[in-house]
């Protein structure tokens, strides 16, 4: 029942008693009088006899009142911090740090862990109901999948990680702009600094890209080597260079096959095997490339001398192709590599 009602259907019933207690009650008797101290009220008795249930109906509408106005303010609150909160997630979102105040615990508690975290986009498929949240990750989404997206509107600073991305995503093939971003990258640890230097990867120079002195993983040295490889490229590395990036990159025995086989194409016989010769006395790893070398290069008596120098249970695959060599088939070394 709500307070309107409440306090209809009591005065009603204060009237209806009233009225019943005054029917039955004799005129002679109608009027009693109440002293207290020096004072004295003379009144009907129906009076007096709705005074208790008038006072306590008063008490009740004030305590109805009060609480009516704190659950009122308490949702104005809520509704509030709801509101500060979606924004806290757009700042979260965009990367931007904002401190927002809030006036309940439970939101600020939900606040300090929102701007702890970090969105991987996925789908946008999915909505959350907010259109602001939505569009949103609709626009990371889309800057996620190469797309470029006018951020204006959201006024982020000018180191925005995902400012910068976009930016990238305008600019991929623009150096300057790549330039520009990685000059303020001491690392490759964030995600924009990284992309900045995979797009570098793809169209600079090897002096250039050497000017930034980042370390590089097997994924970009192979991105290199293939440029070497790719005729309609003009990237172009020296056999030394080449020497100093197989020495300096960490590497599995499975990635130094690939740049092996990369290389294979474009590199001299002789000095793709003085590459790998000098590589492998240096780092085991590079050992596997080595015997491909040796095998596709034909030089199988050089292949059998570094196998009978190693224990029989390594470098299995390679002492396969020897048994087949030496019993007259001839067998791709791509088909058991």
């Amino acid at each position: 029942m709500g307070i309107k009602q409440y306090i209809v259907f009591s005065v009603l019933l204060l009237a209806i008693v009233g009225i019943y207690v005054y029917s039955v009650i004799p005129n002679e008797n109608a009027y009693y009088t109440l002293t207290f101290f020096n004072y004295s009220w003379e009144l009907p008795i129906a009076i007096w006899f709705i005074i208790p249930a008038l006072v306590l109906f008063i008490a009740s509408v004030i305590h109805m009142l009060f609480y009516s106005a704190k659950n009122f303010l308490a949702k104005r609150l809520t509704k509030k911090d709801y509101e500060t909160l979606v924004l806290q997630t757009k700042h979260t979102l965009l990367g931007e740090e904002k401190d927002l105040e809030y006036k309940t615990e439970s939101f600020k508690v939900l606040a300090t862990a929102i701007k702890k975290m970090r969105y991987n986009p996925k789908s946008a498929d999915e909505k959350t109901g907010e259109k602001e949240l939505d569009d949103i990750f609709g626009i990371l989404e889309k800057i996620r999948d190469g797309e470029y997206v006018d951020l204006k509107k959201f006024r982020l600073r000018s180191d925005n990680e995902l400012l910068n991305q976009n930016r990238l995503n305008f600019s991929q093939s623009d150096k300057k702009f790549i330039d520009e971003i990685l000059k303020h990258c001491d690392s490759l640890d964030s995600q924009i600094c990284k992309k900045a230097f995979d797009a570098l990867l793809k169209q600079a120079s090897y002096a250039d890209i050497k000017s930034y002195n980042f370390t590089l993983t097997s994924d970009m040295l192979l991105i290199l080597f293939k440029r070497f490889a790719d005729q309609n490229d003009d990237f172009t590395l020296s056999n030394a260079e080449i020497k100093e990036l197989l020495e300096k990159t960490s590497m599995s025995s499975v990635e130094f096959l690939d740049t092996a086989k990369t290389l294979k194409t474009i590199v001299e016989p002789d000095a793709l095997l003085k590459l790998y010769d000098n590589v492998q006395s240096k780092n085991q790893h590079a050992a596997f490339a080595y015997l491909y070398i040796l095998f596709e290069l034909r030089l199988i008596e050089k292949a059998r001398d570094f196998l009978e120098n190693n224990e029989d249970s390594e470098f299995e695959k390679f002492r396969i192709l020897l048994f087949l060599r030496d019993n007259g088939k001839i067998v791709d070394t791509d088909l058991i590599v």
